[in-house]
């Protein structure tokens, strides 16, 4: 009796999870022009959704302010690109001083715990992590992987 109750289970995709379908809910897209190759046409002024909510595109000059409009997703030039990553290194340089700076202070929190918890082997300040990070910094570096 169970057996032939479990192979009706997994027959008919009853059971925990199983993927049904029922007629007349859900989405439907059973319409005839649902998938054809019949699409709305589209406006020359940006597509329907500005006509739809009242949109209009912003013009390439807006008259009498100077303004050139720029698109978001404009190519940079070699120049500011190269620029960025020189400066990069400015940035990088200022961040490992205030790491400097902190890892003195890890020193002398460790110090300070240890002389009032001699017995302790608490581990403080993970420098076994930091050590394993700067390395990884050396190896990007030299090239290494």
């Amino acid at each position: 009796m169970i057996k032939s109750t479990l192979e009706e289970i997994s027959s008919t995709g009853g059971g925990a999870g199983a993927a049904t379908f029922t007629p007349g809910t859900g989405a439907q897209y059973a319409t005839p022009n649902a998938f054809s190759g019949k699409k709305k046409e589209k406006y020359a002024d940006g597509g329907m959704y500005t006509k739809k909510f009242g949109y209009k595109l912003v013009p390439n000059k807006i008259k009498g302010s100077g303004l050139e409009v720029k698109n978001l997703f404009e190519a940079e030039t070699s120049d500011s690109f190269q620029k960025r990553r020189i400066a990069a290194f400015d940035t990088i340089e200022q961040e490992l001083n205030y790491i400097y700076k902190m890892l003195s202070n890890a020193k002398n929190e460790t110090v300070q715990y240890y002389t009032d918890n001699p017995s302790s082997y608490a581990v403080v300040k993970p420098t076994d992590l930091v050590l394993d990070y700067l390395q990884d910094i050396k190896d990007l570096l030299q090239n290494k992987e």
